[in-house]
Formats: structure tokens, sequence, C-alpha cells
């Protein structure tokens, strides 16, 4: 069978590998130094690492709002500083109005002005608006124009043009001052002048319907008495009265015989120089006329006197 062994084949033992003697540990040697001692060192565990933290971007406000939030931030800033200044001038004692001067100002004292303006020592000069004072001193009838400046700290100027009377104006039985310009601006109070040509003529109705045809008309007259100084006569015969007639002819009563002169309604300067001369021609006849005409339009040459 081919599963056992030939009988005639033997079996050799396993054959047993050398041995090698180790060679001997080396023998003390007594004159080298001991081992060092033995060191006790504590080793301890690493710490453990951070967790790395999650960084998220931070979110970008758009440039326009950016902007606008850059700007609020001024403006804010701004107004905050802007209130406490003007707190502080509005409310501090060194701008305080101390000193308030007046200036041309002869009819009005110098307090009604600036009563009339609201200019008060003591009060803030920067509460103070110049244009409405102005204004409100422009309502005294005597002030035609008015300016109100300031000097800082306390120091208020207020200067006035004051309006002058050249007449006095019978309207309704009331009588007004009137300026050069013919314009009957107040009513004569007590302490106004009225040592001036009277004008008279004019009705409260006309007035009401056509003011600046008034003004004209007064106006108008003034030149004539204007005239009439020019020519020399009122220092001989005063004005007394200029009458206005509702055709537009003038007639005017002069010295103290009260003579009455009919200028009528045109060229009044070439009929000023003629009376002149006729009332000095007069004067040196010793006449006494009540009326002289110098109306005739047709025939301006012509003088027509009417005695006493």
């Amino acid at each position: 069978m081919s599963d056992t062994l030939p009988p005639n084949r033997r079996l050799k033992k396993p054959s047993t590998p050398p041995i090698v003697a180790a060679p001997k540990d080396p023998e003390p040697q007594h004159d080298s130094p001991p081992p060092p001692g033995a060191t006790t060192s504590t080793i301890r565990p690493p710490k453990p690492k951070a967790k790395p933290r999650l960084s998220l971007p931070r979110p970008k406000l758009p440039r326009a709002l950016s902007l606008f939030l850059g700007v609020m931030v001024v403006l804010s800033a701004s107004v905050a500083v802007a209130w406490g200044a003007r707190r502080y001038i509005m409310t501090s004692p060194r701008f305080a109005i101390r000193t308030v001067l007046v200036d041309g100002n002869r009819r009005l004292p110098a307090e009604q002005v600036a009563g009339a303006g609201g200019v008060t020592v003591g009060h803030n000069i920067f509460a103070l608006d110049l244009e409405t004072a102005g204004a409100a001193i422009t309502t005294e009838p005597w002030v035609e124009r008015a300016q109100v400046t300031r000097t800082l700290p306390s120091t208020v100027r207020i200067t006035v043009v004051e309006r002058e009377a050249w007449a006095v104006a019978t309207i309704g039985g009331e009588l007004y001052l009137v300026t050069r310009d013919g314009d009957p601006f107040k009513r004569v109070a007590d302490g106004d002048p009225i040592d001036l040509p009277v004008v008279t003529g004019i009705t409260p109705e006309k007035v009401a319907a056509d003011r600046p045809g008034v003004v004209n008309a007064l106006r108008r007259a003034l030149d004539v008495v204007e005239d009439m100084d020019r020519a020399g006569i009122s220092k001989r015969y005063p004005i007394q009265e200029v009458h206005l007639e509702r055709d537009g002819t003038i007639v005017m009563t002069i010295g103290k015989d009260a003579i009455s002169l009919y200028l009528g309604q045109t060229r009044f300067r070439e009929k000023i120089e003629q009376a002149a001369r006729v009332l000095m021609e007069l004067a040196k006849r010793k006449a006494n006329p009540s009326v002289i005409f110098l109306d005739n339009e047709a025939h301006p040459e012509r003088v027509v006197v009417r005695m006493r």
C-alpha cells in the first residue's frame, strides 16, 4: 500500500542543533563610579487642546445704509451741540440788553421809540427780532423809517427817520398833519405843530374812494406854497389857507387881510410871479384888495382885482 513506509528504510532521529554558551558577565570594577541615584519626576498628561471656535463672518451693511447711519450720527452730534450753544446764548446774563441807543428822534422820546419796537432792557438780545422791531416802530405815525441793529454783547441801536409836517389838512371836520409828499399821516394831537398852512376842500369820501388822487392834490397844493415862498410873497403875506376846488382850481388866502388869489388849474408858477408884481403895485398905491383873479386860461395876461 502506498500509505505504509517501506520495510527496509530506517527512520532517522532529528538532529539537535548545537548550543552556544553566552559569554559571562564581566566582573564589576570597584574603581568605577557608582550608578547615579534614582530621580523621581512627575509626568503630567498634556492639556487637551481647545476646540477651535467657529467664527462666522459679520454681515456687511449696504454702503448706502452705512453712509446714512454715519450722517445721522454726525447730525445728531451737531444738533446736540447747536442746542447747547443756543440754550447758552438765550439764557446767559452776558447777552442781556443793557444799553439802548436811539438816533434821529425829534418828536418822539427815546423810551417811546424803544417801547414801540419791544426793545426792553434786561431781555435777551438774541430774542429780539430786528426786522419785526423795526416794522413795529414804523407804526408810530411820526416814524417814516426805522432800523434796529445790535452790537454784542448787550447794545441795541435804533435809527429812525421822522416825518415832517408841512401843512394841516381839514378832512371831515378833523385836522391832519400832511407831509411834503402830500401824505396825511396823523390827526393833530396836543403838542403837534399847527402853525402851518391849512389845506381845505378834501372830503372823507374822496379819501376813501381815491386816496392816491388826494395825495397828489395835496402835493400839488404844497408845490404852490413852495412857489409862494420862492417868490417872496409869503414873507409879506403869510399863507393862511389853500383851498382845493372840485375841478382842480386852487384858491389861496394870504395876509392878515385875507386876500384871495384865484390861481386856476395850471401854470401856477407863472401866475404866482404875476401875483407878486400885482401885489407890489397895489402896495405902492396903498390899495386894499380883497380878491385877485389870475385864472383866465384864455387870456393869462389879464388880471382882475376886486377892491374892498
